[in-house]
């Protein structure tokens, strides 16, 4: 009977393995890989990698990454796991989660042993899902949720260098008198198209939410107090311009209200401010 060897237990762990396994010397140079590592680069054979780094097979944009990672395992013993990276296989910019430990002989470094997982597929449904929550159904734009997380950045930020931001808060006048005349239907196209059109005249440094119902907000980090000024006549000329909803001639006009967050110090506190500003100023338009 055939005895179960240590190479031949081996050479089929390599091979069922559903992972690329590979290994260096201590200049960081292949000395072999297994079968699913030479399939997923398209390598005709283990002749194409032995004796060549990273950089001599050039699938990585950036090959620095790597190579601080193998040189630190080989100089202090160190196994890094699961490490993010990119790299280029068979023409596509792919993700991949890769993990090194060194190899020792004698109680000394003589090179390592790595293996990675392909995980595009798991990068893109994670984005593709976040995406979709913190995406507003109706309008397309960034959603309340995104709102939540995305503040907390512009807070971090004034926490850190002091850079300061304002936020908008738009209400739309008169709203549900154009869903009374003309239904919910229309006014879903109206509110689409208002939330386009407060995207449009966003600068380069603000962002546009539709925060429930026919409330938006804009954040826009401040570099100048004349922004504040400038970009709120942006948004009412933009809001104001007429709209073709549905082969009906539309104008639509909104109530802003703004808040600096050196003000408040707080998000709760800048929300109020200028939900409240903005309530001022809707019950003047509602006076004309």
């Amino acid at each position: 009977m055939d005895k179960i060897t240590d190479s031949n237990l081996l050479d089929n762990i390599l091979k069922l393995l559903p992972v690329g396994i590979f290994w260096k010397d201590s200049d960081r140079r292949f000395l072999g890989a297994n079968q699913m590592f030479l399939d997923y680069y398209g390598l005709s054979g283990i002749d194409d990698i032995i004796g060549k780094n990273d950089e001599d097979m050039g699938w990585h944009i950036d090959p620095e990454p790597f190579k601080k990672i193998e040189l630190q395992v080989l100089n202090t013993g160190q196994s890094i796991l699961n490490v993010p990276g990119e790299c280029i296989v068979k023409g596509k910019l792919r993700k991949i989660k890769a993990s090194k430990c060194p190899l020792y002989s004698d109680g000394k470094i003589i090179g390592l042993v790595g293996y990675f997982l392909d995980i595009t597929d798991e990068v893109e449904e994670k984005n593709r899902l976040s995406h979709l929550s913190n995406t507003d159904d109706l309008t397309g734009i960034l959603n309340r949720r995104a709102f939540g997380n995305i503040i907390l950045e512009y807070e971090k930020q004034y926490k850190a260098k002091k850079t300061d931001f304002v936020l908008f808060m738009i209400d739309l006048d008169h709203f549900k008198r154009i869903n009374d005349k003309h239904g919910h239907e229309y006014g879903n196209m109206v509110l689409t198209s208002v939330a386009k059109s407060i995207t449009n005249a966003c600068a380069d440094n603000s962002v546009a939410f539709r925060y429930g119902g026919d409330e938006f907000i804009v954040i826009h980090q401040l570099f100048s107090s004349s922004d504040i000024e400038s970009l709120e006549k942006r948004i009412y000329r933009y809001i104001d311009s007429p709209l073709n909803i549905d082969g009906n001639n539309i104008s639509i006009k909104a109530s802003i209200g703004h808040a600096i967050y050196s003000e408040t110090l707080s998000i709760d506190t800048l929300l109020e401010l200028s939900d409240n500003r903005m309530y001022d100023v809707k019950k003047l338009h509602h006076r004309v």
